[in-house]
């Protein structure tokens, strides 16, 4: 698979996967709407190898676009993040459907692979989560949940497709983090690193109690470039993409930052409703870890620990500013409980 579109290929897990293929080799078409991109793409068409098209999918599909003669595509445009969505709620799940249809159909008519990203989040509930597992869809509906069952419906449309001829298969990865990652989604590692950076207090939602696995979009980037193949082999239709090994409470983590970057910063208890708007919403799942049985068949496996992926974010942001601070709430916002 040498010629490979990454749709979102600007935005923070996008800009991974294309930092892998073309460190890989692959030549690679990068479509991106600009909407959460966390680089201007300059730094990739230094590449001869590299296309960066500054649009919409629709847009580039309208204008004369095609992944005709291309081998595979990675979808992972989406609107992203727990305050990333609050703002299209209402049409967020429509659009993220829309999106994702077009793409499949695209595949289908040209015979080209595709690698579908949806999330962690279309589980709907707490626990060790594998594959096979059923999913609950809770009857309070907010935006989360809008964008869990448009997430679901672009899983299901992509594995029902393969009836059609495509070759297809679902990531579903969980609490992907690294450089690059804007807080301004809302995203809790680049927020408390950045604090910690400056000196604020860090901001923790609904008590802390909250486990999540952390990931680093390096090692999620590394199962596509090494492991893509085994996977389209294996014909497993959905793959969880997490590290188990990195699993921590929000507070604790807020606590490990601290203490690894030796900040002065304190933490505190704050309402996320105060910061981020009355449309904000925590998670149904208090306790979201992956179990990896799909993955580890195909031998992929997480390797990058916690501790390095604290230290490699702060590295990042101690000589660089959000790219995405414009959208982003202020470091010092917040509200004691």
């Amino acid at each position: 698979m040498q010629k490979v579109v990454v749709t979102g290929g600007l935005g923070f897990i996008g800009s991974h996967v294309v930092d892998a293929l073309l460190a890989a080799g692959r030549q690679v078409t990068v479509i991106d709407s600009m909407v959460a991109a966390v680089t201007d793409g300059r730094e990739y068409e230094v590449f001869p190898g590299c296309q960066v098209h500054r649009v919409s999918i629709a847009d580039y599909l309208a204008q004369g676009g095609s992944f005709k003669d291309q081998d595979l595509v990675v979808h992972a445009a989406s609107h992203v993040g727990p305050a990333g969505i609050l703002k299209y709620q209402g049409s967020l799940g429509a659009d993220i459907v829309a999106v994702t249809q077009q793409v499949i159909e695209e595949c289908v008519t040209h015979d080209v692979a595709l690698i579908s990203f949806s999330s962690a989040e279309v589980y709907g509930r707490s626990g060790m989560l594998a594959e096979s597992d059923d999913i609950i869809v809770p009857t309070h509906y907010n935006a989360r949940l809008e964008y869990a069952i448009a997430k679901t419906l672009t899983e299901a449309a992509t594995i029902n497709s393969r009836h059609r001829g495509l070759r297809g298969f679902v990531i579903r990865p969980f609490n992907v983090v690294g450089p690059r990652q804007s807080r301004a989604g809302g995203f809790v590692m680049p927020t408390f690193v950045q604090q910690a950076i400056a000196g604020r207090p860090l901001t923790v939602f609904a008590g802390g109690g909250q486990e999540r696995a952390f990931l680093s979009a390096t090692d999620l980037a590394r199962f596509i470039t090494e492991h893509a193949g085994a996977a389209f082999e294996s014909d497993r239709p959905i793959f969880n993409i997490g590290n188990p090994l990195n699993t921590i409470t929000v507070w604790n983590l807020a606590e490990r930052i601290i203490e690894r970057l030796g900040s002065t910063s304190s933490i505190e208890h704050a309402d996320a409703r105060l910061i981020h708007g009355p449309l904000y919403e925590e998670a149904e799942s208090i306790q979201k870890l992956p179990v990896l049985d799909a993955a580890k068949a195909v031998g992929w496996a997480p390797t990058i620990t916690l501790d390095e992926l604290i230290d490699e974010t702060a590295l990042y942001y101690r000589v660089r500013d959000d790219a995405r601070e414009a959208a982003a709430v202020p470091l010092d916002a917040g509200a004691r409980v």
